[in-house]
């Protein structure tokens, strides 16, 4: 049944933030409940309670309030106006909250709030392909009175689509790229990127195309500013505040930052320079409700068989290395290294994956489903992340012959069908959700999971964290285990300390206060050499 209450019959007070608290009825009732789920239609809040008063039986409450209303409830998640302030001081900025802070909502609110000002403003917003989506859910749900036209079929069709008098464009990063001489033509209020970590690399087509945007105000939404180096952070800034960071060679000059340890100096200053410029707010700074996130390292032995064909594929790859740095240099050398190192990579996972006639068996995908089994049987939902397509499908093998169900987001699910299976994982039985880190690592919620498994490590741990905080956000109410499985004695263990070096960098220099070959672009031969070295231990 559901219960309509005016404004004035209602208080929520909670920090500031709606989730969870004590709730006032007519100045006369008390009682305590859950918020479960938030949605937020125009004038409206729609909360979904779960009462601890048996008194109440209603389960749904729908609230007539003011605009203005809502976003008081909203106070801390939508960071005092900031966007808006910063609009207006006639600067760009960087929204780099974590994931699952509503980023999405506070972009909506700074545009509604401009609109009030001038109801012609046009905008653009910037996704990758499979995002486009999700933002048109987050419009219709906070904003239903705001026009929008997501720009994608064929180029004609697109064409088209520019002729729509709309307050907000959707394209992806794709589209815009070959549409670039339509958007040459318009002048926008405010031009959005999300996921602007897809203009990290200044000498790319995308990146030179994203910069060519005329607009007012450029924002960047992403939680991870800096993932690999520092001249990502650069180019993101060359996009919203053309200049303010002087040329990528006088960057480069002065912030060639090869030690951690020996910069602090440089990344203090630095720090200083941009601060007031990054938006940026920790999940247990903002939601003090959130459950906690324990994190377990799992390490494995590899079998024999598998310990063999690693050991043997180790000195293969020495060889190889040492063959390749003497023709060509270490510059002219990465990729060849990326892809000798990302075959041990996999045999660390899976043989078969790299060796057709291989039946020697799986030390780490024998645990992954002993803990997989062990969790369905404490009643968990589990999302398991990996990088490659070969190990997703390897474990969907087994999980059919354990009739253990599944859904599966790679490369070839479309932005639409991503939605549809999220909803359904969401609200049904299915156990477990296999996910490819580059292809759902964001822009899905998940917090029906409550269990994390990394299958594989990545370079960078940002990425996995952005993957973790698929069940790790807003709406999560059990504590959340997040699994890495690693290998002993292989290239995993090292890949730990290098991700511990680049979460010093990005704490340094972001909280102070992607996946090609530009992973090894920091990397020296010595770290190189590194990644080679534990098997030679023992062996």
């Amino acid at each position: 049944p559901h219960k309509e209450i005016s404004a004035s019959d209602i208080h929520i007070v909670q920090d500031g933030v709606i989730n969870g608290g004590e709730i006032r009825l007519n100045g006369k009732k008390e009682f305590q409940c859950e918020i479960t789920d938030i949605d937020i239609p125009v004038g409206t809040l729609f909360v979904d309670f779960d009462f601890h008063d048996p008194i109440i039986q209603a389960s749904k409450i729908f609230i007539d309030i003011k605009d203005e209303d809502v976003i008081k409830g909203f106070e801390k998640l939508i960071d005092d106006k900031k966007l808006y302030n910063i609009d207006k001081l006639g600067f760009g900025g960087i929204l780099a909250d974590e994931m699952g802070l509503g980023k999405s909502i506070q972009v909506i609110y700074y545009i509604k709030q401009l609109l009030k000002e001038n109801k012609d403003y046009k905008f653009l917003i910037v996704v990758p392909t499979s995002l486009v989506y999700n933002w048109e859910n987050e419009i219709n749900k906070f904003s239903k009175d705001i026009s929008y036209t997501i720009i994608n079929g064929n180029k004609h069709h697109r064409c088209e689509l520019f002729k729509n008098n709309t307050t907000i464009y959707i394209t992806s990063y794709g589209l815009l790229r070959e549409d670039i001489e339509y958007y040459n033509n318009y002048h926008f209020k405010s031009v959005i990127i999300d996921e602007a970590q897809n203009i990290k690399n200044p000498q790319a087509i995308i990146t030179k195309a994203i910069k060519k945007i005329n607009a007012s105000t450029k924002i960047a939404l992403t939680g991870t500013p800096l993932e690999n180096s520092i001249i990502e952070l650069w180019s993101i800034f060359d996009f919203i505040m053309p200049g303010f960071l002087s040329s990528l060679t006088s960057f480069q000059k002065k912030y060639k930052i090869n030690d951690i340890d020996d910069s602090n100096e440089l990344l203090i200053g630095l720090h200083k320079a941009i601060s007031p410029f990054i938006m940026r707010r920790k999940k247990e700074d903002v939601i003090l409700e959130l459950p906690k996130k324990l994190e377990n390292n799992i390490f494995i032995e590899l079998n024999d068989i598998q310990k063999e064909i690693y050991k043997n594929e180790v000195i293969k790859v020495n060889k190889e290395i040492d063959q390749e740095l003497k023709d060509k240099g270490l510059k002219k050398s990465r990729f060849k290294i990326l892809q000798l190192l990302t075959r041990l990579r996999q045999i660390a996972i899976e043989p078969s994956i790299i060796f057709d006639d291989y039946k020697g068996g799986s030390s780490k995908i024998d645990s992954l489903i002993e803990i997989i089994e062990e969790s369905i049987s404490n009643n968990h939902k589990i999302l398991v992340f990996t990088s490659f397509k070969t190990a997703l499908n390897a474990v969907k093998e087994r999980l059919d012959k354990k009739n253990i169900t599944s859904y599966t987001i790679d490369g070839s699910v479309s932005s639409k069908k991503r939605m549809e299976l999220v909803d359904s994982f969401n609200n049904d039985n299915t156990n477990v959700f296999l996910i490819m880190l580059k292809s759902g690592g964001t822009g899905l919620n998940l917090t029906s999971a409550d269990v994390v498994i990394h299958l594989d490590l990545w370079w960078n741990p940002a990425v996995e964290n952005q993957a973790t905080d698929r069940a790790h956000r807003i709406g999560q109410k059990n504590v959340v285990s997040v699994i890495k499985l690693i290998t002993k004695g292989t290239i995993e263990e090292k890949i730990l300390e290098l991700q511990e070096k680049k979460k010093i960098l990005s704490d340094k220099l972001i909280d102070s206060g992607d996946m090609d070959s530009n992973i090894l672009s920091s990397l020296t031969e010595k770290d190189i050499r590194n990644l080679l070295s534990y098997e030679n231990k023992g062996e």
